[in-house]
C-alpha cells in the first residue's frame, strides 16, 4: 500500500485536551463516573444508567440479569449483526435464535420474527445496524404478549432521535458502545439506559460484583487512544492499514471476553461526550445526504439503505453482485477512500456456531453478507471524498452501460471549491 491519503473506513476524533481529562480520571475516577451518569440520564431521559467496559461487556451484562431470574435461555437476534452480539449472549449463558433480516431495512424479517417466539424465549436483541434505525415498536409488540423484554442494540446509533425518542430508551433496555469507530469513543466502553425499574434492579445485582479495571489496563487504553488520535488521520491512516497483525477491520467471535466497570480513565476521557456526539452526528448525516443526493438508483442499478439525515456509523450500499462488492472494496483500499466490507458473514457460518444452524436458509443475511458495502461517513471525509466514492461507485456498476457512466463523469468531474472543501471539514477543528 502506498504512503498516501487514506480513510479509515470509520473514526472518532479525540481531542489533546480529551485525553488530558483522561489523565484525571486515572485518580478520580469516582467522581467522573458519577458526572458521566448524571449526564446521560439528564440527557437521554432515562432513569437509570450503568457503565461497563464494553458495548458487548453490557449486553452480556443484560442477558445475564435477564436469566437470572428466569428458565428461558433463548434470545433471538438477526442472522446478520457483529460477531460480538452471539459473543456476548453465549458468554452469558444465552442460547443463540437467528432470525431472518430484510436487507432493504437492516431491521427483522418480521414475519420469520413471529414464527421464532415462543415460550422458551428470554428476550429479544434488535440492533439499529450502523445507524439505521430498527423498528422496535414492532419487536415489541410480538414480544409483549408472551412477556418477552427487547433489548435495543444502540451500539452503532448513539444519539440518534426518532418520532419514538432517542434510539436506546425506545426499547425495555438499551445499550450504546464506546469502543474505536463509533459516534463518539473512549477507546472502549457500554452504557446501559433503562426507564424500568424491575430491570434496573436486576442489573444493580448483576453489576455489584463487577471489577475494577486494573491500572495497568487503563495505562494501555490510554495509550491505544493516543495512538489512535495520530494514527486515525487520513496523512497517517495508510500506516496501521498496512500492518495486518493489527487485525484492523477484523470481526471476531470470542465469548471470553472480560466484564468490567468503566474505569476512571475512560469516564474522564468522555468529559466532553456531548458535544464531541452532536459535532460527530452532524458531519456524518450530512455526509450521508451528500452521498444519497448523488446516486441515481435508476441508472446505477444501486440500492442505497436510505433513511435520510441520518448520521450513520457507516453508509449501507447493496451493490448488484458480490463480484461488484469485491471489486469495489479492492478498489477502496488501493486508492485509500474507506470503502469497505461489514461483517464477512451470517451469524450461521461462525465456525464456532455452526452445527446448531445446519440445515437453516438466511436468504436476506446472505445478501448482506454477499453485496453490501459500506462508505466512510466521519469527520475526516471531505467533498473531494465523496465524489472520488461516488464515481468509483458508478463506473464500476454502470460498467456495461458506457452512456451511464459518461453522463455521471461529467456531472461529478468538477472537484468542489476551495469554500466548499473548507466548509466540509470545518467541523474537524479541534478534533
Amino acid at each position: 500500500m502506498r504512503m498516501q491519503r487514506h480513510l479509515a473506513p470509520t473514526a472518532a476524533p479525540v481531542t489533546v485536551v480529551d485525553l488530558g481529562w483522561a489523565i484525571l480520571g486515572l485518580f478520580q475516577a469516582q467522581r467522573y463516573r458519577v458526572r458521566l451518569e448524571t449526564e446521560i440520564k439528564r440527557y437521554f431521559g432515562v432513569r437509570h444508567v450503568f457503565l461497563l467496559s464494553s458495548g458487548r461487556a453490557a449486553l452480556a451484562t443484560i442477558v445475564e440479569a435477564f436469566a437470572a431470574t428466569s428458565r428461558r435461555r433463548k434470545v433471538i437476534i438477526p442472522a446478520y449483526t457483529c460477531f460480538s452480539v452471539p459473543s456476548a449472549i453465549v458468554r452469558a449463558g444465552g442460547h443463540v435464535v437467528l432470525c431472518d433480516v430484510d436487507p432493504h431495512t437492516l431491521d427483522f424479517a418480521f414475519d420469520h420474527l413471529q414464527r421464532i417466539v415462543d415460550n422458551e424465549t428470554l428476550c429479544i436483541v434488535s440492533p439499529h445496524l450502523l445507524g439505521q434505525t430498527a423498528d422496535i415498536s414492532r419487536a415489541q409488540a410480538i414480544a409483549k404478549p408472551l412477556g418477552i423484554p427487547v433489548i435495543e442494540d444502540a451500539a452503532q446509533a448513539m444519539g440518534r432521535k426518532t418520532k419514538e425518542g432517542w434510539v436506546g430508551t425506545i426499547g425495555d433496555v438499551g445499550f450504546f458502545s464506546l469502543g474505536r469507530g463509533k459516534n463518539i469513543t473512549a477507546g472502549s466502553g457500554g452504557v446501559i439506559v433503562t426507564n424500568s425499574d424491575e430491570i434496573a434492579d436486576k442489573l444493580s445485582k448483576a453489576c455489584a460484583e463487577l471489577p475494577e479495571e486494573s491500572l495497568a489496563g487503563q495505562v494501555v487504553n490510554g495509550f491505544t487512544v493516543f495512538a489512535m488520535t495520530i494514527l486515525i488521520r487520513p496523512r497517517a491512516y495508510w500506516l496501521p492499514a498496512t500492518l495486518p497483525f493489527l487485525g484492523l477491520g477484523e470481526t471476531i467471535y470470542d465469548p471470553t471476553f472480560p466484564i468490567r466497570r468503566l474505569d476512571g480513565m475512560r469516564a474522564g476521557l468522555l468529559k466532553t461526550w456531548r458535544r464531541r456526539l452532536e459535532d460527530s452526528n452532524e458531519v456524518r448525516a450530512r455526509h450521508a445526504d451528500q452521498y444519497l443526493g448523488r446516486f441515481r438508483q435508476e441508472e446505477a442499478q444501486l440500492e442505497p439503505v436510505r433513511q435520510p439525515g441520518t448520521a450513520y456509523l457507516r453508509l449501507p450500499m447493496i451493490l448488484p453482485t458480490a463480484a461488484a462488492k469485491q471489486e469495489m472494496c479492492t478498489a477502496g483500499k488501493d486508492l485509500g477512500l474507506g470503502v469497505s466490507a461489514l461483517y464477512p458473514a451470517p451469524v450461521s457460518d461462525i465456525p464456532e456456531l455452526k452445527a446448531q444452524f445446519q440445515g437453516q436458509q438466511y436468504p436476506g443475511a446472505s445478501v448482506l453478507a454477499d453485496r453490501l458495502v459500506t462508505l466512510p461517513v466521519h469527520q475526516y471525509v471531505d467533498e473531494r471524498d465523496v465524489v472520488r466514492i461516488c464515481t468509483m461507485l458508478h463506473r464500476l456498476v454502470a460498467g456495461a452501460h458506457p452512456a451511464v457512466e459518461a453522463r455521471h463523469t461529467r456531472a461529478t468531474a468538477q472537484p468542489p471549491s476551495r469554500t466548499e472543501t473548507r466548509g466540509a471539514g470545518a467541523s474537524n477543528r479541534g478534533q
